[in-house]
Formats: C-alpha cells, structure tokens, sequence
C-alpha cells in the first residue's frame, strides 16, 4: 500500500494509494505545530572525530609480547585500559577497527606509509598480529571517544535483542566517511548499532507514533524546509532536503534498525520545499490505521509538494492494487 502526503503552503494532507480515506485528511497549520513528549534530535552528521594525534613511536617489532595483565575482565571494566595500552603501543597511531569479544582486543591502525598495522591484547598479553585489513581511504577515529568500559552492557543489550554466538563490539567505518560501533557475532547471526555514548540505536516502525516522531525528528534534524519526507518499509525514514549550495540535495535516511547517514546528490527539485513542522506524527499514524487492510500491512508514505495541491487524491500508478 503506497500512501502519498502533499504538503501546502499551511497544511499537510494525504494522497492515498491502494485505498481511500474513510476520514478527512490530516492538517496542521504552521501557528500550532506537532507537539510530542519525543527530545529533538540533532543534525546528524556522518563526519567522523578527528584521530589522534601520534605523540610516540609504534613500539618495534622485538618488544612483544607485552604482559599487561588487567584485574578486570574486558566486560567488567577492563576493556577501555587494554585498549589504551594498545593505543600507546601503537604509537597512538590514527585506528582503522577495533574488535572486542570477551577475550580479546584487536586494535588496527594506519601507519603513516599508509599501510595497516594490528595489535592484539589476550590473555594478559600483547602482540603484533598480521590484518587482512586493506586501507582504501576509510575514516580513522580515537578510540578513546568510545565508551569501551561498558562492554559488558552492550553484551548484555545486544543478547536481549537476538545477537546469537561470540559476541563481538567493533568499530569501524561503515559507510564513506561514517564511523559506527556495532555489536554482532561469529557466525554473524543480527548486528545492533550503538551510538557513540554507547546506547543502542532504537528500532524504528512505521505506524506507531512514537516511532514516526522519532524517525521523521532523526532524518529533519534542524532543517526548516525539506523537499519530501517519505516512510518506506525497505529504507525506514528519509528526507530530502536543501543544501547551503544551490543544485545541491542532502538526503538523510534513518532505517529501521541502524544511525541515521547522510548522502549528498547534485539535482535541482522541481517541487517546491515545504516546511516539515507542518507533519503531524499524530494524525500521520491515524491516516496509516484507517488505511491500512489489516495491522500488519506494510504502507509507503511521501510527504511533497509534487501534486500542488492540498486535497487527498487516489494513486493508481505502479500496478498498486485499488
């Protein structure tokens, strides 16, 4: 079921395909804004923090293995001191990836030649470790920007949410330019994203809400217009919207389960941009119920100016079934 929103100049209204609306279509005008109990979200940004600085030497290959034997385990609070020493170790060299299981640390590192050097902590002990690692102009980060001494929660997250086998917290660029912590396993069975404060990112619905209003927020951010906002059960949540330079579109997407990222794309819209406070996630998820066969239907919603007009209209295109 592909649902349509048009936003005018002083309200939002549906364009319903697959079925049509039992109700007057949904409005809010600019004076009397959504209102949510829902926190702002930020702008979200996929530009990674600065690395650090090299303030030493990579330690030479004749020093290892280093002891360093921590009174913690890496899950009950030792994980952020052995990744340090093997920060240090490394020369505090810019990080490519870390990996944390219960056991072990595996820290790799990009050398100034531009080739990768790993690092592993086990057992009370360090080493050099050869990396199948290849550096193709990924971002770096400091690991010191992450919150490794709650491992074991994240573990702990992570099992209540379905991750299955040996459990292991990696961080490491996972789209140009954007660094992500994720918690997975080996055999891979379902990965959880983190935020950099270490907590879980939410799985996200389309017709609840609370999830609307949180995902429509992600993917807005600060932005005062937007060229559409669409709800895709494929994508999850995605805006189109104006960039400082002109022929220029940033589109955020929020899927369902993962960090918000952001693409840019050179195009002149031929829709006019509208003011995306105008979304009610009220009556949004209203509109989806009423039009919705049974609770489980998976709907598709575009919320633009491409119509110019700001009555509900049928859409019969693409083979959708009226």
């Amino acid at each position: 079921m592909d649902i349509r929103m048009i936003a005018a100049t002083a309200c939002c209204t549906l364009i319903l395909a697959g079925c049509t609306p039992d109700a007057p279509p949904t409005s809010r005008t600019p004076s009397a804004p959504a209102t949510t109990a829902s926190p702002s979200a930020p702008t979200p940004s996929t530009a990674p923090s600065p690395s650090p600085t090299p303030t030493n030497s990579p330690l030479p290959d004749d020093s290892f293995p280093i002891a360093f034997p921590i009174a913690d385990t890496l899950t009950t609070g030792g994980a952020g001191a052995v990744v340090a020493r093997l920060s240090e170790v490394a020369g505090d060299l810019p990080a490519l990836k870390l990996d944390l299981t219960q056991q072990q640390a595996t820290l790799t590192v990009l050398q100034p030649d531009g080739s990768v050097a790993g690092y592993r902590w086990d057992n009370g002990e360090i080493t050099r470790v050869d990396s199948d690692f290849q550096y193709l102009e990924q971002a770096t980060f400091d690991p010191s920007d992450y919150p490794l001494d709650s491992l074991g929660r994240m573990f702990d997250v992570a099992d209540l949410r379905g991750v299955r086998g040996q459990l292991v917290l990696q961080v490491v660029e996972y789209r140009a330019g954007q660094i992500v912590m994720t918690v997975t396993s080996r055999p891979e069975s379902k990965t959880v994203f983190f935020r950099k404060d270490g907590t879980a990112v939410a799985s996200l619905g389309l017709t609840s809400v609370a999830d609307i209003t949180a995902g429509i927020e992600e993917v807005i951010g600060n932005a005062e217009e937007a060229y559409s906002v669409s709800l895709n059960p494929n994508i999850g949540y995605s805006a189109d919207l104006p960039d400082e330079e002109a022929g220029v579109v940033v589109n955020r997407t929020r899927p369902a389960d993962m960090p918000t990222f952001e693409t840019r794309r050179s195009e002149s819209p031929a829709n006019s941009p509208f003011a995306p406070a105008l979304i009610d996630p009220e009556g949004l998820a209203r509109a989806i119920s009423r039009t919705q066969a049974s609770p489980d239907e998976q709907c598709s919603v575009t919320i633009d100016m491409s119509h110019g007009r700001s009555g509900p209209v049928e859409d019969r295109r693409k083979g959708v079934k009226t």
